[in-house]
């Protein structure tokens, strides 16, 4: 018989600060729980390695998108529609189901280009360094400054708005307004705050792409959004341009909090670990099995949400048409059966491969180019800064959506 479990711990404080020990607990149980519909609104939750990997790939499983959401709410206007932040995410690519996710998926992919992610490299070493120097100038006389503040948070503003084409004078303006944007999907009590935070800063970034779409049409650049809308006016791409809009906030948000989080993680990572913290800054072209690793041992993004089709299951566990499924990516990178003493941080595992990114057709867009600012930026600070140091403790973030810190507080010297 297996075991119904309830998420309450995992929702609480202490479980959005640290979710392992809950983890650990369920993978005790198998790949799969299932759940009480009557305490939990999931009707299971999915933790093993190879059960997230079988979920994402199956077609029954699917994306909350808008006519889920409808029948879930059958009034002539559902609640949803009337949230500024929820009807913005409902047009991007991160929400759409085929047919249409295909459409629109396949333009944004041909903007992420190899050869694009290539052209970027000059431009991501030479803006690391002027954070960099900031944060140099900012610690000097070893006075402590917020290295997400100062760097982990400007840093992948400034990338996502070099590939998207925001100016440099308007990406400090990005982060405020992001995070509360991203946040509207945070579960659990406190959601409709969210929800208010990230309507309002849904209003403001959809006037200012609305804005940037037509002074890049007026006048293209040599960025994703002039080649987005070159697709669009020769027709081999099919969107409205309220839905360029929408795809572009999803982008700037996705490309920039994964990366803001991961830096932020994957300092404190090496911060407590000497060994690792020498090694990385004496061979920096390790930095790719360094970052793999960060990326599964401190998950950044730590679930996501399918629905069932039809009647199905998962690993045994049966899930009803239209039954949720609460998807633990955080969890499948502490899947003991897919990696050796998962709570052990080893850069030299073999097959490491995390989920973090998630997997099949829902694949991160800008897996590539997250992992390329890391890989270049922890290396980087470690050289210049060989005496970073905490200066006194980080604060963390205490949520299931991101699993990073607020605020790290360094000296420099």
């Amino acid at each position: 018989m297996q075991t119904v479990i309830a998420l309450k711990d995992l929702f609480s404080a202490e479980g959005r600060r640290d979710p392992y020990p809950f983890y650990a607990d369920l993978h005790r149980l198998g790949q799969a729980s299932p759940l009480d519909p009557a305490v939990d609104r999931y009707s299971v939750v999915v933790h093993g390695y190879e059960a997230i990997e079988r979920l994402m790939r199956d077609s029954t499983f699917r994306m909350l998108d808008a006519a889920y959401l409808d029948q879930l709410d059958r009034r002539p206007e559902p609640l949803w529609r009337r949230r500024p932040s929820l009807q913005v995410l409902q047009q991007t690519v991160f929400f759409l189901n085929p047919p249409e996710h295909a459409r629109l998926r396949r333009p944004l992919a041909q903007a992420f280009t190899a050869r694009r992610m290539a052209r970027l490299e000059p431009a991501i070493v030479r803006l690391i360094d002027r954070r960099l120097d900031h944060l140099e100038e900012m610690g000097a006389g070893g006075r402590p400054v917020d290295f997400m503040a100062l760097f982990a948070y400007p840093l992948p503003s400034d990338v996502i708005g070099e590939l998207v084409g925001v100016p440099e004078e308007d990406r400090a303006w990005f982060p405020a307004r992001s995070e509360p944007f991203s946040l509207v999907l945070e579960p659990g009590p406190q959601n409709w705050r969210y929800l208010q935070a990230g309507d309002a800063a849904a209003g403001e970034l959809t006037a200012y792409f609305a804005d940037l779409i037509a002074a890049r049409r007026a006048a293209p650049r040599d960025d994703l959004t002039s080649a987005l809308l070159q697709a669009q006016a020769s027709g081999e791409a099919e969107f409205s341009d309220a839905e360029l809009v929408s795809n572009l906030i999803g982008l700037y948000n996705a490309g920039f909090l994964t990366s803001v989080h991961s830096i932020g993680n994957g300092l404190i990572l090496l911060l407590d670990r000497p060994e690792a913290h020498a090694e990385l800054t004496n061979r920096p072209e390790l930095a790719p099995a360094y970052v793999e690793e960060i990326l599964r041992f401190k998950t950044p993004v730590q679930f996501g949400v399918r629905w069932a089709a039809a009647d199905t299951e998962i690993m045994g566990v049966p899930v009803p048409a239209g039954g949720e499924a609460l998807v633990l990516l955080g969890a499948a990178n502490r899947d003991p059966r897919r990696f050796a003493d998962p709570d052990v941080f080893d850069p030299s595992r073999p097959d490491n491969h995390p989920m973090s990114f998630s997997v099949g057709p829902h694949y991160c867009l800008g897996a590539a180019l997250s992992r390329l600012e890391i890989q270049l930026a922890l290396p980087m600070v470690l050289r210049r800064f060989p005496r970073l140091s905490l200066a006194g403790p980080p604060r963390t973030l205490d949520l299931m959506t991101f699993h990073g810190y607020q605020e790290i507080p360094v000296t420099i010297s």
